[in-house]
């Protein structure tokens, strides 16, 4: 790849580097970047990289908290948003998940996909993780308090659904799925699976 050292605008190589190592995960995998070499598609000095991370575990920390934050905000977009059905708002993030997936595999891989990074040893990983993680456990009582899901434990309910959208994503970024499956019909058959097991009948 030609150098890009004109591709940011000065004062911003720290977003610049995040973007260009989500970009080599997405070519090689976590194993291919190193600052050295991420340096040299940035057309940046060797020493550069080293301004902004440590070291590449610091980068790669990084990129998935940008990944979580990102994330994050799709989700509250579509809680936010004016919608004839709270239950259709929880669809719709159901789906939201798995499509990120599909747009940013390198950003899943390394929020927990196969390139996960231990977030036990990264606080500012836990807690991107664990914000996204309490969002959703906010929207599941939120509609246990409208009596639109039946009661339970929204910690536990929010792992169902988690679980159901997180495989179903993995499995297409991995390429386990049929290529020609209808992808579209599938992640809407996935979220309306979920979600039609913890609503209230009538609701």
């Amino acid at each position: 790849m030609a150098e890009r050292g004109h591709a940011y605008h000065h004062g911003d190589l720290r977003a610049a580097l995040v973007e260009e190592a989500a970009a080599m995960i997405s070519e090689g995998g976590a194993g291919s970047v190193t600052m050295r070499a991420i340096g040299g598609r940035l057309g940046v000095s060797r020493a550069a990289p080293y301004r902004h991370f440590p070291d590449k575990t610091a980068l790669l920390v990084a990129v998935a908290v940008q990944g979580f934050e990102r994330l994050r905000g799709r989700l509250e977009s579509i809680a936010a948003a004016d919608s004839p059905s709270r239950l259709d708002r929880l669809l719709r993030m159901g789906e939201e998940y798995v499509r990120f997936a599909l747009e940013h595999p390198a950003h899943y891989r390394l929020m927990w996909g196969k390139e996960a990074i231990a977030r036990q040893d990264e606080p500012e990983l836990r807690e991107a993780a664990g914000a996204l993680l309490q969002h959703l456990v906010g929207v599941i009582e939120s509609h246990q308090e409208s009596g639109e899901i039946g009661p339970g434990d929204p910690r536990s309910r929010a792992y169902v659904a988690w679980s159901a959208v997180h495989g179903l994503a993995s499995l297409l970024i991995e390429g386990q799925i049929d290529p020609k499956v209808d992808v579209e019909g599938l992640i809407r058959q996935t979220t309306g699976t979920v979600l039609e097991g913890m609503r209230v009948p009538g609701r």
